[in-house]
């Protein structure tokens, strides 16, 4: 006997339900107090934004940069015309380069004066046409004139000596390192010729090598190479006013002191990002210019 299916529309089920608990909601994991906080600059990094060297690769700069070489060497190419031209050409440039420091500073506390900059910049490579004496005179009158320019000036945010401190100081380094070149070139027209050449060689090299590098060390070993490589062309040739090796002690202090400078030009100025193109082109010239006026002038008198 079979028994009978059963249909399954006819079972019924007991529903089961169960009382709803309590969920506490998940409780999100901390952030991480390195997400919350900015990032911190590595040393590295904010000494180079303050005192490294912002390669400007906008705009002709390489025809530019041969501009400025064919005009130096017109300036010495032309001897009645010699200490004249040279301390034209870098009065100019000497005058723009403490123009716009002051510039620069005045968008973040005025107080020095730019015109007495500028004009004092630019008269210390004329005044060393003269001779040594001017040009001592010529300084202490800049001194005398940015105090004048600091007392009198009411818009001023900073005290009178500082206000006429920044003055001499974007003058006098811009024009004492075109007056150091007028002066050398008094004293040894081959070792101005020399110095030029190195500082050309140098700031050619550090422009390529350096505004395509990813830190701030390539740019001046790369000058420093080219250094070496024209110094041992002047010391095969013997190259007056050096005798034989003796050039070579030049040539380290140029290698050291022109990276000096370009860091001394950024120290000038507010950012190492402020655009002054004057005083980049001078910054390299800024300690070597009168390191080697001096020392050259003692290297003659003891090889007199």
């Amino acid at each position: 006997m079979v028994a009978p299916a059963e249909d399954p529309a006819s079972e019924v089920t007991d529903e089961v339900t169960t009382p709803k608990q309590r969920l506490r909601p998940a409780r999100e994991p901390r952030p991480d107090p390195a997400e919350l906080l900015p990032p911190t600059e590595s040393p590295r990094s904010a000494f180079r934004k303050r005192y490294g060297v912002a390669y400007d690769t906008q705009g002709p700069r390489i025809r530019i940069g041969v501009l400025w070489a064919a005009s130096v060497a017109l300036a010495l190419a032309f001897r009645p015309l010699r200490p004249y031209g040279l301390a034209t050409l870098y009065a100019v440039v000497a005058g723009a380069a403490a123009l716009q420091v002051v510039d620069a500073w005045h968008a973040v506390r005025s107080g020095a004066d730019r015109w007495v900059a500028a004009l004092g910049a630019s008269t210390l490579p004329m005044l060393a046409t003269l001779g040594v004496g001017p040009l001592g005179a010529g300084l202490l009158a800049m001194v005398a004139a940015s105090l004048v320019a600091a007392a009198i000036r009411q818009d001023r945010q900073m005290s009178l000596v500082a206000a006429a401190g920044h003055t001499v100081l974007s003058a006098g380094l811009c024009g004492m390192a075109a007056a150091s070149m007028v002066l050398l070139a008094d004293y040894e027209i081959g070792a101005v010729i020399i110095l030029a050449v190195i500082v050309m060689v140098y700031d050619a090299s550090d422009y390529v090598v350096g505004s395509g590098a990813g830190n701030g060390l390539e740019g001046p070993i790369a000058g420093g190479l080219f250094i070496a490589a024209v110094t041992a062309v002047f010391a095969v040739t013997n190259a007056p006013p050096f005798r034989g090796p003796d050039i070579w002690t030049f040539a380290v202090l140029a290698a050291v002191t022109c990276p000096a400078g370009q860091i001394l030009a950024s120290a000038m100025l507010p950012s190492a990002s402020v655009r002054a193109p004057a005083l980049r082109r001078l910054d390299s010239w800024l300690i070597v210019a009168p390191a080697w006026a001096g020392l050259v002038g003692l290297y003659l008198q003891r090889a007199a």
